[in-house]
């Protein structure tokens, strides 16, 4: 969540190809295919052209209205020829439209589920003056039966001056609840004298009329009661408690959930409590303490959300359970921020056993209220247009995977960050900016992860999550199983991809058909091999698989692999061949030491280092005394043989980016930069000879400075043969 100062978050942050059938999804890696969409031409020598549309976004019904869109180039033009492209860049169709009256009314005629840009070039005395585009979707309406109890949220900004209008284009979709505040400095600016501003009013009046259900984070701090980031007295603790109750008296029965702050073992929290965890944990027990009891003494139904924390610190967590936090919260509150989805669903099942550890064994809802993707990726053709049509299809997929992983878990609401783009993180929205879109494709126009997330809902709203198919040691495939229904009515939906090409097999129950559904929603039949199997193979684009199932398998390709980075993380040095440390200005390999941080357990400990860590899938380098602390993965062979390093450093790409090398043994086989001028993902293939007992170093260098260096790793070890 951004703060209204405009402080910057701190957080530390598959195409299906189907044997024997024909489907309209491209097999070329996207944004190299041969039918791409043309380069863009210098934004900077075009005129401000103008998107209209008779819906907000750019957003029509499947079956409903056609898709129309009007453009006014704001040049001297005849006509306008345009193409249109799906979200893997396949030219779907084209056409021409005469301008009349400075204006071209273009119709695609398409008309399946997808996410669409269309590409418009005006055209005067047969000369194109220059190129503009914008974007558009067809979904599937989609309506909840019971929207209290569906897991479908969003954050919006509309405290900060966000557009209540675009409320109406997530209820269609199913997505039945927003996050926002009344800022807390806003509403009291006299002791006890509670004034909310006009928006606020504004957006809970249109939260009523949509039929969203609202989720009121309670933040941040007040001047007038111990110090301007928050309360850390008996006495401020009770104000900020008064605050809570007053939000109930003004909105009354639309306010149903309340969250007692925000990432309070983040940037959000008072310098007293920022000392040091016991100071946070401690400090913000007894401010949800103080809260919950007044809360529940005005309105015993409403939902009390504890925790208030980014990422998924356990450290930070025990400690406010063995203070008894736990009786003072009906659900948990994180925000699960990472490079990669996979393996966040591990971390969720690690904070259920520590809080049945405190709770009888039993759970509390899981509440994730923030989870999003922020990068500004671009591809070649888009360069210096800032649409990062490339960032945002990374969202889109990333948004499918990580809501598989978090449902999976049984997480019992997920709201995605963000609503529409905020000019401090563009790419994160399901719809673009408005106002201040700089890409000139209109405001609010259609990002990747809305048809994404519209294709989830429409396929699990209402699913339970079964089981996990196809599963074996070091597999990349995930197949996740839900069930809708029960009995003989049950109905089976996977969810299946890879992030490393992977094949499944599917053999369906008796009688049953199997369809599939890639990850914009575009519905496609199977046809199986002779003996009735399915065979699929699995990409980074999640597939959804509709149909009974007898079995579901992963085929062996042949391929060995021999570590993984992920899978084989352990909490000892040396745990299945991985060690963590770090070396300094290129010096001797060190081994870190297990640490208790605001974040998690971490791989940290050196003195003067305090950035410097090393955990699971992401690790944070450091500069001492002008001296470059590298973070380092090391992996200990323990074969003789040719091996392939398969793998990504993901960098947030806020920063100036970090250097990432590969070394066996001191010898440098693979170096790039991530993040800053660069992708802020750079990939990874080397295949090199290595002796046992060689050791391979993954390693991270923070550059020229250390804000924004968090970095994920992601790495697997392979048998070249």
């Amino acid at each position: 969540m951004r703060r209204p100062s405009s402080l910057p978050r701190l957080a530390a942050l598959g195409l299906l190809a189907i044997a024997a059938a024909a489907i309209a999804s491209p097999t070329a890696a996207p944004g190299q295919n041969t039918t791409a969409p043309p380069a863009a031409q210098s934004p900077a020598t075009a005129a401000a052209p103008e998107w209209k549309s008779a819906s907000l976004g750019n957003i029509f019904d499947a079956g409903g209205a056609p898709a129309e869109l009007t453009l006014r180039p704001n040049a001297a033009a005849e006509s306008v020829t345009w193409k249109v492209y799906d979200f893997w860049h396949q030219q779907v169709a084209a056409g021409t439209a005469a301008i009349k009256d400075g204006a071209a009314v273009i119709r695609p005629g398409v008309t399946a589920v997808g996410y669409y840009l269309l590409s418009a070039t005006p055209v005067k005395d047969g000369a194109p003056p220059q190129d503009v585009y914008t974007s558009f979707a067809i979904v599937r309406p989609h309506k909840t039966k019971d929207p209290l109890a569906s897991p479908f949220g969003v954050m919006t900004h509309f405290a900060q001056g966000m557009n209540p209008a675009m409320l109406d284009t997530f209820k269609r979709i199913g997505i039945e609840s927003i996050r926002d505040e009344h800022y807390w400095a806003q509403v009291e600016r006299e002791k006890g004298v509670y004034l909310f501003p006009e928006k606020s009013d504004a957006y809970m009046e249109a939260c009523r009329r949509a039929g969203i259900a609202p989720l009121i984070a309670m933040t941040f701090g007040n001047k007038l009661y111990d110090h301007p980031e928050g309360p850390t007295t008996p006495e401020g603790f009770a104000g900020y408690a008064n605050y809570g109750e007053a939000i109930l008296k003004k909105y009354g029965p639309e306010v149903r959930w309340l969250e007692i702050w925000n990432e309070y073992n983040g940037t959000w929290a008072p310098p007293a409590a920022k000392k040091n965890l016991v100071a946070r944990y401690t400090t913000y027990t007894a401010m949800l303490k103080a809260s919950y009891e007044k809360i529940k003494a005005v309105r015993p139904d409403v939902q009390v959300l504890g925790g208030a924390a980014v990422l998924i610190p356990l450290p930070y967590f025990e400690g406010i359970f063995k203070l008894g936090g736990l009786q003072y919260m009906d659900g948990i509150v994180i925000h699960p921020y990472r490079g990669t989805p996979e393996g966040v669903d591990k971390e969720v099942a690690e904070l259920k056993d520590l809080m049945r550890k405190y709770n009888n064994g039993k759970d509390k809802p899981i509440w994730v209220t923030e989870t999003g993707r922020h990068t500004k990726d671009e591809y070649d053709w888009e360069r210096g247009r800032k649409m990062y049509e490339k960032g945002r299809a990374e969202g889109a997929r990333y948004l499918a995977r990580q809501y598989t992983l978090l449902l999976k878990e049984g997480c019992a609401k997920i709201y995605w960050y963000l609503a529409s783009d905020h000019a401090t993180f563009v790419s994160m929205g399901l719809l673009r900016h408005h106002h201040k879109e700089a890409s000139g494709m209109g405001e609010y126009a259609v990002a990747p992860a809305y048809v994404a997330y519209a294709n989830l809902i429409h396929h699990l709203d209402g699913a339970v999550f079964s089981k996990r198919e196809a599963w074996r040691e070091y597999t990349r495939a995930h197949v996740c199983l839900f069930t809708r229904g029960n009995g003989a009515n049950a109905e089976q939906i996977r969810v299946a991809w890879a992030t490393q090409p992977a094949r499944i097999t599917v053999k369906p129950a008796p009688g049953a058909r199997l369809t599939a559904a890639n990850l914009m929603g575009t519905d496609v039949t199977l046809t199986p091999g002779p003996d009735g199997t399915y065979v699929l193979d699995l990409t980074q684009d999640p597939i959804y698989l509709r149909g009974e199932a007898q079995s579901v398998a992963e085929l062996d390709t042949g391929i060995r692999v021999l570590a993984s980075l992920q899978d084989d993380y352990t909490k000892t040095q040396g745990g299945n061949n991985w060690f963590y440390g770090y070396t300094e200005a290129g010096g001797p390999f060190t081994e870190l030491s297990q640490v208790e941080t605001m974040w998690g357990y971490n791989w940290g400990g050196v003195k003067g280092a305090k950035n410097l860590s090393v955990s699971q899938g992401s690790a944070h380098p450091e500069i001492v005394g002008g001296k470059p602390l590298d973070a380092v993965y090391r992996w200990r062979s323990p074969v003789t043989g040719r091996l392939t390093l398969r793998g990504a450093f993901t960098n947030s790409g806020k920063g100036d980016g970090v250097h990432t090398r590969i070394l066996l043994d001191g010898k440098e086989l693979h170096n790039a930069q991530a993040g800053g001028k660069a992708s802020v993902r750079a990939e990874f293939e080397v295949t090199t000879d290595v002796a046992k007992d060689q050791c391979i170093d993954f390693t991270i260098n923070a550059g020229a400075g250390t804000a924004f260096d968090a970095t994920s790793v992601e790495v697997m070890i392979l048998d070249a043969k």
